[in-house]
């Protein structure tokens, strides 16, 4: 189902309240929401798709408001059922109209729906938009819920036995993260082999972060597209600092980072600062250097700008790094396998009997510096402790020994002999208890 409508007559919010939670960016300023926006609404048992769209504007003729009007038109296109909001303070509007006349014209199955009825002194005034032909006008408040259930009673009888909605419990998120205008957006529509998500010039096209779904290999992915992070004194208006925290979200709740960068123009700071906050946030990373088609090269330009990738970000060294170019479609495909693996990798567990050992022998090659003890070091047990990322419990007679170089060692010693490409790991260092 899609809610269409002209700029700023409560869409988002309806589709907030709709799905019972905050998930579409709403803001006075017109022309807030670009994408196409999906998610699963339940009533009275019955789950559907729902889709916020961008404001529509029938005659732009150029700009982003013809994008918006393209992505609105493609989720009218694929609906079963539209929902048409119209604002009932500002009374029938020839956008209303037009927009009305284009979904008749179309044969698609709608409802009406009349926002900001806040009261019933103002039902009176929803009969004024019979005249658009489709049907019963429905009086709502989007903000005050007022008017929700009867909504949903007549949307879910319109829909009828219509396949439930489900959203995949088991898929693969995939975060697509980096500075403005870095192509994230171009990657994202790559993959899913249409024109998903709107791609301009101008930074900060992508506003809020937009969910996608496709299969590879099996398995079920959802593509977050995310708003470009910028630095904090760069970011002027409350717009951006909505889509900067809907971005930092959209790490926390994904599987895997798609850490997307600039070949064109080098490493910033900024890059650097998006790469800690994904590593940080434990989550397994891919790291993708974009517009390669724009790089003047020979055979070493890929080696040399890994290497000083990893001599800036040694942090990162754990993620693989590929060169792609969204506009030619360079390598894009290797993506979700990449994904794929980092994933399974951030998952992956290891036997204590196993771990003891293998710590056991990388302790016996190279002995911590002295500790507080000035008996030797030794290494009770380990243990894993978590997944994602791979956490190990080491449990030690003389903790002090472990300073966090030696720790770095450890946790190299456990790469080299077990993988975990693509996730970071962690080694927590405990004392272990005396007998």
């Amino acid at each position: 189902m899609a809610v269409v409508g002209r700029p700023n007559v409560g869409k988002s919010t309806l589709f907030n309240r709709l799905v019972g939670r905050k998930l579409a960016v709403v803001h006075g300023e017109p022309g807030v929401t670009r994408d196409r926006k999906v998610a699963v609404a339940t009533w009275e048992g019955r789950s559907f798709w729902l889709v916020d769209t961008g404001g529509y504007v029938p005659e732009a003729t150029g700009g982003m408001e013809v994008l918006v009007r393209e992505q609105a038109s493609l989720a009218v296109e694929e609906a079963s059922l539209v929902v048409l909001v119209v604002d009932g303070e500002d009374g029938v509007n020839p956008l209303d109209a037009e927009i009305a006349r284009i979904l008749r014209r179309r044969g698609k199955t709608s409802l009406l729906v009349v926002n900001k009825i806040d009261n019933a002194d103002r039902e009176a005034s929803i009969h004024d938009f019979h005249g658009l032909g489709l049907g019963e006008p429905i009086p709502l408040s989007a903000v005050h819920g007022r008017g929700a259930d009867e909504l949903l009673d007549r949307i879910v009888e319109a829909l009828g036995e219509a396949r439930p909605a489900e959203e995949p419990t088991d898929a693969v998120r995939v975060a697509v993260v980096g500075k403005p205008n870095v192509g994230k957006s171009s990657i994202v529509n790559r993959l899913l082999h249409e024109d998903r998500m709107i791609v301009h010039e101008a930074p900060g096209t992508t506003r809020d972060s937009v969910d996608s779904f496709f299969r590879f290999g099996g398995r079920q992915f959802i593509l977050i597209d995310t708003a470009g992070l910028r630095r904090k004194r760069s970011i002027s208006d409350t717009l951006e600092v909505y889509g900067v925290v809907r971005a930092l979200k959209s790490i926390e709740r994904a599987s895997v980072v798609l850490l997307v960068l600039d070949a064109s123009s080098g490493l910033s700071s900024q890059d650097t600062r998006i790469a800690a906050i994904a590593h940080h946030s434990g989550k397994p990373s891919v790291v993708v250097f974009n517009k390669w088609d724009l790089v003047q090269k020979d055979e070493r330009t890929a080696v040399e700008l890994e290497k000083e990738f990893r001599r800036r970000l040694p942090f990162l060294s754990y993620a693989q790094v590929v060169f792609v170019s969204a506009l030619t479609g360079l390598r894009v495909s290797r993506l979700p396998a990449l994904a794929l693996e980092a994933e399974e990798q951030s998952r992956r567990t290891l036997d204590d009997q196993e771990l003891t050992a293998a710590l056991r022998a990388a302790l016996a090659r190279r002995r911590p510096p002295a500790g507080q003890s000035r008996q030797g070091v030794t290494l009770a047990r380990a243990t894993q402790a978590s997944v994602v990322p791979p956490t190990f419990a080491v449990f030690v007679s003389d903790r002090s020994a472990f300073k966090r170089s030696y720790v770095l060692y450890l946790i190299n010693s456990l790469r080299e002999q077990y993988g975990f490409r693509g996730t970071p790991i962690r080694v927590k260092v405990r004392t272990a208890l005396r007998k």
